[in-house]
């Protein structure tokens, strides 16, 4: 049968045209003649087609069918992005009144299968003939990546192809026939819908085509419409009139809509670049093809293969290398620029850009470069060509014009002098291929001659193949003239190119310069961002989001960044900078990527796009055996996944126990598109399906890993109590890792899950099962919480245990558990939350004692013994010991050296011996225990034996920052403050550097908001402020500091706020504050003797109140009081010293030795004992340059330890005076 569209035949069994793949017809149910697609009634006998059909499906026996079905077939079908074109002729109801009925149909008819044509030229799909209109998509049944812009010309051509029928309508009936014509670019469900057995299509429906239609109908007469969607993908392609914005039903914005005038003039590519864009990545391939075109330039032709994927940058660095060039041609007169290349000579550019939709079409790619040659647009008119043909050949040729000319005005389809139409005509098909290929040899030959010619062939894979074998046939004009051929394209091994590549580099060795564009570096990636949107516009979780899904490539890139931005993600401010408007975890994809993967999709074959599509279910990584499963049969599965590797969609990443070879996407995008195509009913059972298959490949004993992503095929399927299953697995597994984030997530999603099934519970037993579920999950996000610093999140959990453990009054257990987690337990704040935690502890106690639950017990023994201690009762010693026997006969290794520090540490300075016992007893056990949170307790007791001994560089470097970068691997968020605070209280006040110290500090202080901890930091905020000369900063965070001691019941923070303010009125200086700082000191004294205080603490204050003393004496006028406070900065000083030298060493930060031997030194003076005084100055100088010594000699510590710390300037200058002063420049001690 002859297809009514192209004309092909097709034999007579087949419904669809071999060639344009149009409906060939439909047969007569009277007669047996087959129709062309558009007739509604035979032709021959004028019955109604379709009528068997329509009969069959009115019968009683089929409606008593279709009424008594409880459901319908599911849908079976795809998602995609397809541009729709909606067309229909304007008062074709007007039409059919003036011309009568037969006549309107055979009109109609004659329009909607010139329209049609022109759908299937540029390789699209007629879906519906509407009476006077039709539906057409782009990309529905079968993708391009360059849909869109094969569609707005589509529309165009439509226009066009009625125009001689309109003109003959015109002519006859006066009558105008005009069509509107609407464009859109969306998301379609392509889907056979219907009953088999009644009536059932293929089509595409959505809210794509809804659009193109509010298009159609808003455009005049003898327009073509087109939406933002396919505007902004076709946008450089076109010249454009915009038309403003119309009001969409069921959009919530309105649609901005243009009206596509005419093709841009196709050869010149620069206009689709911003060229204040770097080539970020480039520079190597820059570099290598500048170097071809300066050969060029130097009289040399030669051949430049470009190669890389979509979006790599290929014609970019065309551009770019053509602008330089045009550049260094322009006369320069500046010295600077060296005199070879301001002498270098223009360099002709011509473009040959190759189409998808132009393989059909011979000679394509020579068409394109001579229609740049004659600097032409589609609105020129043939005879204005025609002379402009003829123009330039007769300049290039001259005499010799009439031998090429004919050929040239045959390619471009232009007429053709009288007297050499004979000549052409008489010439059989091969020698008309030969003129026409001597005439473009010719050609190239004669432009060469003029100077330097670049020819720039884009897109080569989409080449025809009578235009890639006549580039072959010119290859060699480069060997005898200035002739670059400069060829991009794409790495596909299916195409024709790849056989061309293969020929150029065989054959000409000598000329060939091959360039592959690598994908950016994670490095070159950001910087890109960066230039985009600026330094900072995204944050880090972003950038790395979008760099990660570009995978290298610069358009992906580029493409992702405006998705974002026109999804709102991210916006300009009033001073035009980028901001990232709210945290960004994914976003939907670009339509211009989707369109372009699809494409590559789409050349697979039906059971290899079902096979990527359940892959993609199963995720972006996927292994074979769960895919076999999910198949059923395996033995194709080898072939088809052999064939997505030839076509690089996916490659191998390894073999995995239990699930077989592991397969990744590439580009990962691919992944996202299969996905997205879809259905969600289809989706949720490939979900449940993966789910199943990877629980039967992988035994229970080997899930562990697999809980993820188990929880994910669960959600997705739909089945809440195997999610719920998986998901508490999936939190122990993550916490098992120290992934909290991750054990947060699954913890939360775990109790939403139960808050869905205890809704639907009916039953006593499974209510019960419920509670226990939450009760563990409630605990284990309580634990997640605290260590990840979310203090009131983890206490609303605490909480929450208590009720629930006692609904499961019949177990003590969960009683004990809930008691030993209430707030007050783990983190009193004040004396009555203190007593509170106690009573519940010890009710813990007493249950775990009644039940013989030993582990409980220790753990409750634990519990009381930590808050008997900040009750200062001894009785903690006890506890203690009982808890740590428990520990030995469980075998609890773990908890045993967490007894052993804790216990240590509770001695304190003030015993040391013990502490150290116990501290030795922790490291001989945990050398059995390889556990990351007890290798950061270890350095956390280990450290301060450095402290003690002034080894500051090594307590810093070999313990404090091991245990941050622990605490942070462990993701315990209050480790990591406790280890920050000791890195800055190190950096700053013991070894100078106070803008370091100072930020890590600050960091802590972010870290410790939600508890009283932050105290501490604070107080050493003001410390290191008040060093540093900034007083005003300090007395600020002292003032922050006293609002958080208001809730602090330790001793030690009291006694430290105390001391730190003694620092700053001493600072300060003035009677009135070192008044102050005598009150203080004996305030610290005081507790020093009531609340049992390390004498350490009485140290630091009697070492301040000695300066005071010292400041006093000097600025009071009556003589006796400064005589006593010269006396009392005597016996000040000697406390101090007393005090150190019976520990040994200063474990305060307030207060370090050379300060108690300095100050000594300076009250010895004052006093009039000179000799004395020197000899406490040397000591002083010596202690401090011990500690120096212990820095490493390549460490700038040195510096700032002698110059950044204001006491050991003043040391110095001292000593230095006093040698001076001494016989023989030398103290004694």
């Amino acid at each position: 049968m002859k297809c009514p569209i192209c004309g092909f035949h097709s034999l007579p069994e087949m419904k669809y045209c071999g060639q344009c793949g149009a409906q060939l017809g439909l047969a007569c149910p009277g007669c047996g003649f087959v129709n062309p697609p558009p007739y509604r009634f035979c032709g021959r006998c004028g019955s109604r087609l379709g009528d068997t059909a329509r009969v069959e499906t009115a019968s009683p026996t089929s409606l008593a069918v279709t009424a008594g079905a409880p459901t319908l077939a599911p849908l079976a079908g795809e998602r995609r992005i397809a541009t729709v074109v909606l067309a229909d002729v304007r008062s074709s109801t007007d039409l059919m009144e003036r011309l009568g009925t037969e006549a309107w149909v055979e009109l109609m008819n004659r329009v909607l299968q010139l329209l049609a044509a022109e759908v299937y030229r540029f390789g699209g799909q007629v879906d519906q003939f509407r009476g006077d209109g039709l539906v057409a998509f782009f990309g529905a049944a079968a993708a391009h990546e360059d849909d869109p812009e094969r569609a707005v010309l589509a529309a165009l051509a439509m226009h066009e192809a009625i125009r001689e029928c309109a003109d003959d309508l015109q002519r006859r009936w006066n009558v105008e026939l005009k069509l509107r014509v609407g464009v859109n670019t969306g998301e379609v469900v392509v889907a056979s819908v219907g009953q088999a057995d009644t009536h059932r299509e293929d089509t595409a429906m959505g809210e794509g085509v809804a659009l193109a239609a509010r298009m159609e109908t808003a455009a005049a007469p003898g327009q073509v419409l087109v939406s933002a969607h396919t505007y902004r993908l076709v946008a450089s392609r076109f010249e454009w009139q915009p038309l403003g914005e119309i009001v969409v039903k069921g959009i919530a914005r309105p649609i901005a809509i243009y009206r596509p005038l005419r093709m841009r003039a196709s050869a010149h590519p620069r206009q689709a670049y911003d060229l204040a864009v770097t080539l970020t990545g480039r520079e190597a391939p820059f570099a290598a093809l500048a170097g071809c075109v300066k050969t060029l330039c130097e009289g040399r032709g030669g051949i430049a293969l470009v190669m890389g994927e979509k979006g790599m940058g290929k014609s970019l660095l065309v551009e770019r290398v053509r602008q330089h060039f045009a550049q260094l041609a322009t006369p320069c007169t500046d010295p600077a620029v060296e005199a070879g290349e301001r002498s270098l000579p223009a360099v002709t550019w011509l473009y040959g850009i190759c189409r998808s939709y132009n393989q059909a079409t011979p000679y394509a790619l020579w068409l394109e470069l001579l229609r740049n040659w004659l600097e032409m647009t589609s609105s020129e008119s043939a005879h204005d060509l025609t002379d402009l043909l003829r123009q330039q050949v007769e300049d290039l040729w001259g005499v010799q014009a009439e031998r090429y000319h004919p050929y040239l005005a045959i390619l471009l389809s232009l007429p053709v002098k009288e007297d050499a139409t004979g000549r052409v005509a008489s010439l059989r098909a091969e020698g008309l291929q030969k003129q026409l290929s001597q005439a473009i040899y010719a050609w190239v030959t004669a432009l060469a001659q003029r100077g330097p010619l670049a020819l720039a062939l884009g897109d080569l894979q989409f080449a025809d193949a009578s235009s890639l074998a006549l580039l072959k046939q010119c290859l060699p004009i480069c060997d005898a003239a200035p002739v670059l051929w400069l060829a991009s394209f794409r790495p596909d091994r299916f195409s024709p190119t790849w056989e061309f590549r293969h020929h150029v580099e065989t054959a000409y060795p000598h000329r060939v310069t091959s360039i592959t564009l690598q994908p950016l570096t994670r490095r070159e990636s950001q910087a890109l961002i960066a230039q985009m949107l600026g330094q900072g516009a995204l944050s880090a979780e972003t950038v790395s989001l979008v760099v990660e899904k570009a995978e290298g490539n610069p358009y992906y890139l580029r493409e992702i960044i405006y998705a974002l931005a026109e999804q709102d993600l991210v916006r300009q401010d009033a001073q035009g900078a980028w901001r990232q408007t709210q945290p960004i975890r994914s976003f939907d994809m670009p339509g211009s990527l989707r369109g372009l993967l699809l494409a590559r999709i789409d050349r697979l074959t039906a059971d290899e796009r079902r096979v990527l599509q359940m892959a993609a279910v199963i995720g972006q990584s996927f292994w074979r055996n769960v895919l076999e499963a999910m198949l059923g049969d395996p033995s194709p599965v080898s072939a088809w996944l052999t064939n997505l590797q030839r076509r690089q969609l996916i490659q191998e990443q390894g073999l995995t126990p239990d699930l077989g070879m592991e397969y990744a996407f590439t580009p990962a995008l691919v992944r996202d598109v299969a996905y997205e195509s879809l259905l969600s009913t289809q989706r949720v059972a490939y979900h449940r399906q993966a789910a199943e298959q990877i629980e039967n490949v992988v035994g229970p004993e080997s899930r562990r890993p697999y809980h993820g992503l188990l929880v994910h095929h669960y959600r997705r399927a739909g089945d809440c109590n195997r999610e719920l299953y998986h998901a508490l697995g999936a939190a122990e597994d993550a916490r098992k890792v120290y992934a909290n984030a991750d054990a947060l997530e699954h913890y939360t999603r775990a109790l939403e899950l139960l808050d869905q099934i205890e809704s639907q519970a009916a039953q006593t037993d499974q209510l019960r099962s419920i509670r226990e579920l939450r009760f563990e999950a409630l605990e284990g996000r309580r634990q997640v919480q605290l260590l990840m610093g979310n203090i009131a999140a983890g206490r609303a959990d605490s909480r929450a245990l208590l009720p629930l453990a006692r609904q499961m009054s019949d177990d003590p257990a969960f009683l004990v558990d809930a008691l030993l987690a209430q707030p007050e337990v783990s983190g009193s704040d004040t004396q009555k939350e203190l007593q509170t935690g106690l009573q519940s502890a010890q009710e813990a106690l007493a249950l775990a004692q009644g039940t013989g639950d030993k582990r409980r017990e220790m753990l409750a023994l634990i519990a009381v013994g930590e808050l008997q201690h900040l009750h200062r009762n001894p009785v903690w010693q006890e506890l203690g010991d009982q808890a740590l026997a428990l520990s030995r006969q469980l075998g609890d290794l773990r908890t045993e050296v967490g007894l052993l520090l804790s216990i240590g540490n509770a001695y304190g300075m003030d015993d040391l011996l013990r502490s150290r016992e116990y501290l030795q007893a922790a490291l001989a056990i945990s050398q059995r225990l390889a556990d990351k949170e007890t290798e950061a307790w270890l350095l956390a007791a280990l450290s301060p034996q450095h402290e003690r001994d002034g080894d500051y560089y090594r307590q810093l470097t070999e313990f404090e920052r091991k245990r941050v970068a622990l605490n942070r691997e462990t993701g315990n968020r209050m480790g990591e403050g406790h280890a920050l605070m000791f890195c800055g209280q190190i950096e700053a006040i013991y070894l100078g550097d106070y803008q370091s110290g100072l930020a890590l500090m600050q960091e802590a202080v972010g870290l410790w908001d939600e508890t009283t901890d932050k105290l501490f930091p604070l107080l050493r905020i003001a410390q290191i402020q008040a060093a540093s000369g900034q007083l005003e900063a300090a007395w600020s965070a002292l003032e922050l500091a006293r609002a958080a001691s208001e809730r602090v019941i330790l001793d030690i923070g009291h006694a430290g706020l105390r001391l730190v303010e003694a620092i700053l009125h001493n600072a300060h200086g003035g009677e009135g504050h070192w008044r102050r700082v005598l009150e203080l000191a004996a305030q610290v004294g005081q507790m020093v003797v009531a609340d049992q205080l390390s004498q350490q603490y009485q140290m630091a204050a009697a070492c301040e109140a000695t300066a005071a003393h010292l400041g006093l004496a000097g600025c009071l006028a009556d003589t006796a009081a400064r005589d006593e406070h010269l006396r009392q900065a005597l016996a000040a000083s000697q406390t101090s010293l007393d005090i150190f030298e019976q520990f040994g060493f200063t474990q305060v930060v307030e207060c370090l030795a050379e300060e108690i031997l300095y100050r000594r030194s300076l009250a010895l003076a004052a006093g009039g004992r000179a000799e004395e005084a020197r000899s406490f100055l040397a000591r002083a100088h010596a202690e401090m340059m011990r500690k120096h010594d212990l820095i490493p000699a390549e460490s700038r510590y040195r510096k700032t330890f002698l110059e950044g710390i204001a006491l050991h300037r003043e040391i110095q200058g001292a000593y230095q005076s006093a040698a001076m002063d001494c016989p023989n420049n030398a103290l004694l001690i």
